[in-house]
């Protein structure tokens, strides 16, 4: 077993935290395994800033730049369609909220992260629309690790591990994903969700930032923490 794991399940036996190599990840997503990202993982860990908070840049002109591995994820995991690299990265503890796309995201994993990941098919949508957080479950995704996860599958900010530490992944998505509206919208049905294009995204109540910024408060039961090690 992974020694960072070991650590990581001794201090959070509450999680049922897994890796992301077990069979239950299936639901969420998959490894990526024969996509190499070395070239530019290393590209981005050259210019990747220090911040304390959780910063999300959608495009990166850098991480752009003609590549194999960029133009194998283009083309055979998104086949064809435009895709934009960006990447998410700083300190982060709790799962705050949840958000889904309607296409196929790309992690690559620049430190070891802790996914919170649930399905978008255990949403209750109602008059009302919520969420329990106990749907939620923990994976573990080392240094290195590639992962797409499903349209269906609930994300969100990646979780660092190490009390001193931070985390930072590369995000490959559909275009003009996670850009805000060029519209006014609705409030019914799913979209009282929608938060920015191709982003529908819903909170824990307690995350009163993202309530303020408009984020719908649908998400029951506890907030989600880890400890890290």
């Amino acid at each position: 077993m992974n020694e960072t794991l070991g650590k990581l399940q001794a201090a959070n036996p509450e999680m049922g935290l897994l890796p992301v190599s077990a069979p239950g990840f299936e639901q969420f997503g998959r490894l990526l395994d024969a996509y190499d990202p070395t070239e530019v993982a290393a590209r981005a860990k050259a210019i990747l800033p220090r911040s304390d908070k959780v910063v999300y840049e959608a495009t990166v002109r850098v991480l752009e730049q003609p590549s194999r591995f960029n133009a194998a994820i283009a083309r055979r995991v998104f086949g064809g369609m435009p895709v934009q690299v960006g990447w998410c990265h700083g300190k982060n503890l709790r799962m705050a909220g949840l958000e889904y796309h309607k296409g196929n995201e790309v992690l690559v994993c620049l430190a070891d992260v802790v996914l919170l990941v649930g399905d978008v098919r255990d949403i209750v949508f109602g008059d009302e629309i919520t969420y329990d957080a106990a749907e939620v479950q923990a994976f573990y995704a080392p240094e290195g690790s590639v992962i797409e996860l499903h349209s269906w599958c609930l994300h969100f900010a990646p979780i660092h591990v190490e009390e001193e530490g931070s985390f930072a992944t590369l995000v490959y998505l559909p275009r003009t994903t996670n850009e805000p509206l060029t519209y006014s919208v609705e409030r019914v049905g799913e979209s009282k969700l929608l938060f920015a294009i191709n982003k529908w995204l819903i909170v824990h109540p307690g995350a009163t930032a993202l309530v303020d910024e408009g984020a719908y408060p649908g998400i029951t039961g506890e907030d989600i923490y880890l400890k890290p090690v």
